[in-house]
């Protein structure tokens, strides 16, 4: 059954990218026609050239790479913290994280925007940073938590009781045993990050660009072969990063 529905999945999503992909080379693709009449990769390759497309790649690397540095660094304590406690108190407190994830999209980032305004930091990527980390912090604390509940604590002891310094056991024992849930964390965190746009568009005052936000541009301007080549740039790390988690495993810890 579970292979079934990876498969299906698989299939679902290569459909789409596959047409996405065709068409972003494609020229007078329009309804009823089942293929286009004609390719061509001149208005993809100018897409990808441009000045613009790679200024937002680098802005929203940059952001988004940010954003899972610190939502790890801030999930982490947390998560410990979290995988300790019972599952009543455990679920009062995912619901108030992930209370801002509920609310309508416009009111969170007018708010957001809001207090970035009061703070003086608006229309930088520092302020991107910190928006995006309302909605990225959440899901890092979930998967962390997941990941640490079955997490023994007395490999911990033991290697402090050995000797070990604090530093030493996190990185020689503790995050062997959880490699592939921190991997999935901070995909996830790329991922959610990757994807904001009216945080993005709101935080940034419109002058932090990221591919998300040229995409969005893109497609209210009505240029569908602009508009699926900017969607393939914006879909392929997501992919990438996906494909990694999913092959991520622990290493255990070395003898």
């Amino acid at each position: 059954m579970r292979v079934a529905v990876r498969s299906t999945l698989s299939m679902m999503l290569g459909l789409a990218v596959g047409v996405l992909a065709v068409a972003a080379v494609s020229f007078r693709w329009v309804f009823p026609q089942v293929v286009p009449d004609e390719f061509s990769v001149a208005i993809a390759a100018r897409t990808l050239r441009s000045p613009a497309t790679g200024a937002a790649l680098g802005t929203g690397i940059i952001v988004s790479v940010s954003v899972t540095l610190i939502a790890l660094a801030l999930a982490w304590p947390a998560a410990r913290a979290m995988a300790r406690t019972s599952g009543r108190w455990r679920g009062i407190v995912f619901a108030v994280l992930f209370l801002p994830s509920i609310l309508p999209p416009v009111g969170l980032a007018m708010g957001l925007d809001v207090a970035l305004l009061n703070l003086g930091v608006d229309g930088s990527r520092f302020a991107v940073i910190l928006a995006h980390l309302v909605p990225a912090v959440p899901y890092a604390v979930a998967v962390l938590t997941a990941t640490l509940v079955r997490y023994d604590d007395r490999l911990d002891l033991q290697a402090a009781t050995l000797g070990a310094s604090p530093l030493q056991v996190l990185r020689h024992v503790t995050l062997p045993q959880v490699r592939s849930g921190v991997v999935a964390a901070a995909a996830l965190t790329f991922v959610v990050s990757w994807s904001q746009y009216l945080l993005t568009l709101l935080a940034g005052s419109g002058r932090v660009i990221t591919p998300t936000v040229l995409l969005f541009n893109a497609a209210s301007g009505g240029n569908p072969v602009t508009t699926a080549t900017l969607a393939l740039v914006v879909i392929v790390p997501v992919l990438v990063l996906v494909s990694v988690a999913a092959g991520a495993p622990d290493q255990g810890v070395p003898v």
